[in-house]
């Protein structure tokens, strides 16, 4: 297992300012282990064998106590400075990623998954970079240092540990490639329950109808226990792989202990040389052990750190140009406008105008691509060939951010942020109309008092629909993008929709629909039947 990703100083701007940090307190640190075994084997000696009064040692035991202050003190910045750290950097993180995501081609990551990765990958990431990270320095930076100085004091016992050390990183190194395949079966295995529970959660209701909920559950168990199996499976490597380089230094250890043991009954080794190697011999390989300690939390953070890496890199639907213009609105125009999703184009030869003020409704069947069309306008993705232009001016050439502050939209789909209605539609920045005065349009003034739960919890989908459609209308845009507005209303509350899309003043309207009611009462019916768009009224 690679104890390093390449990618996560670029991934993670400060994780290489996090290093040299964690290898100036690792160094600090050695010192300091160095200078205590030194003290320790001078008081041993002076007060136990020369019979020296505590005045005498008085200076070695305050300098010793000081050097004890310095490691306790330099512990707690390791482990309370690398968590804030950590946490600090991991979180930017999660946003990148999830802005990323967001921009990329839409289905290019299943829900799923950038669940997994951006809560628990992200969580692994940040005990990698606070644990894994500060242990590793450590284990660079002090075996060096201590067989650097055991070799000026006695060279035979620098050569066991120099012959014994290796041990420790080999077995290190023949466990990390076993498992290395094991962790990333782990992840995966996550992610495809992660994503089948997120399935089977969103259409609750359906299998609820159709009975089929009881086959769901136990479908659900099953790929648990399959998780189950995959995280025992690395689990038990992690903790075997424990004892063998526990093992590993305690034997390391044991042969130094022994040699100083002969040499200084024969009169070879001066004691205070011995002790303080014997000292030092557990903190020689101590880093070592507490780096396999960590290897669990490197091998998930590392697994989790390659999928980040790849979420970060995926191209955006819609990329920003070098030198954007300033968003306006104005006319819109297709001209020839084909646009798909990586596979087969979805629309095909689209040409149409949508002038400003223009009530513009988009009919065809299931999968015609009224949704691709309203995406294009968007720019969620960009399209394969063809042009899309707002008064003359290539949409491409705006910033995807500045174009939709122009833009409002209800998608099939809509969610709401958990807490208060009122709070929940309301836009960041005022519009003519006011929160409550949209309610009333969208005909949800009765559920202002009312607060939502996560994912829409509390509310029915037609109650869910009426108050993201107020939160579209009160939002300051001239475009207002609707996709299947009507949809889970009764036929009262549809006409009363339809009548207050209707009375909209200055407002360009684009909206998505199976309904004939608010297709006749649009300006122009665009339909997209066979991919090629016609004016039809």
């Amino acid at each position: 297992m690679r104890a390093l990703d390449r990618r996560l100083p670029r991934d993670v701007p400060g994780v290489r300012r996090f290093l040299l940090a964690a290898g100036a307190l690792a160094a600090c640190s050695a010192a300091l282990t160095i200078v205590q075994a030194v003290l320790l084997s001078h008081i041993v000696v002076a007060g136990f064998l020369r019979h020296r009064d505590v005045r005498d040692v008085l200076p070695a035991l305050l300098c010793y106590a000081a050097a004890g202050a310095a490691q306790a003190a330099i512990g707690w910045a390791r482990e309370a400075g690398g968590r804030s750290a950590a946490s600090r950097m991991t979180r930017a993180l999660r946003g990148r990623v999830l802005d990323r995501i967001v921009r990329a081609r839409p289905g290019s990551v299943p829900s799923g998954e950038a669940v997994t990765v951006t809560t628990d990958g992200v969580e692994a990431l940040e005990t990698y970079i606070a644990r894994f990270l500060p242990q590793l320095a450590a284990a660079a930076l002090a075996p060096p240092a201590v067989l650097a100085w055991v070799a000026f004091q006695d060279a035979l016992s620098a050569l066991v540990m120099a012959a014994t050390l290796p041990l420790v990183p080999l077995f290190g190194v023949l466990i990390g490639r076993s498992t290395e395949a094991r962790t990333r079966e782990r992840w995966q295995a996550l992610a495809r329950m992660s994503g089948h529970f997120l399935d089977v959660v969103t259409g609750l209701t359906t299998l609820r109808a159709h009975r089929r909920s009881r086959a769901q559950a136990a479908s659900i168990a099953a790929t648990t226990e399959r998780y189950r199996r995959d995280t025992m499976r690395v689990l038990r490597v992690a903790f075997l792989s424990a004892l063998v380089l526990e093992l590993a230094a305690t034997l390391g250890t044991a042969l130094v202990a022994v040699g100083i043991g002969l040499r200084l009954a024969a009169g070879d080794l001066e004691l205070s040389a011995g002790l303080a190697i014997l000292v030092l011999a557990p903190e020689l390989y101590g880093p070592l052990r507490g780096l396999a300690a960590e290897f669990h939390a490197g091998a998930g953070g590392l697994t989790a750190s390659r999928r980040l890496s790849e979420l970060l890199a995926l191209p955006p639907a819609a990329a920003p140009p070098p030198r954007p213009r300033p968003a306006a609105f104005g006319v819109v125009r297709m001209a020839d406008v084909a646009a798909g999703y990586g596979g087969p184009p979805v629309l095909t030869g689209v040409s149409l105008e949508i002038g400003p003020g223009v009530r513009t409704a988009l009919t065809g069947g299931s999968g015609a691509g009224k949704t691709t069309l309203l995406a294009l306008l968007l720019r969620f993705i960009d399209p394969s060939s063809g042009r899309i232009t707002v008064d003359g001016a290539d949409l491409a050439g705006f910033d995807p951010d500045e174009w939709r502050r122009l833009v409002a939209w209800l998608p099939q789909r809509p969610r709401l942020r958990p807490g208060p209605v009122l709070d929940a539609i309301t836009p960041d920045e005022p519009g003519e109309l006011s929160p409550a005065a949209a309610a009333e349009l969208a005909g949800a003034g009765a559920l202002l008092h009312r607060t939502v739960g996560e994912a829409g919890a509390g509310l029915s989908a037609g109650e869910l629909r009426r108050l993201a459609l107020a939160r579209a209308l009160a939002r300051p845009a001239p475009l207002l993008l609707l996709d299947e507005p009507t949809a889970h209303l009764d036929a009262a509350t549809a006409a009363n929709v339809i009548d207050a899309l209707v009375t909209l003043p200055r407002r360009t309207l684009v909206v998505a629909t199976h309904d004939p009611r608010l297709a006749s009462a649009a300006d122009q019916v665009i339909d997209l039947s066979g991919s090629r768009a016609g004016v039809l009224t």
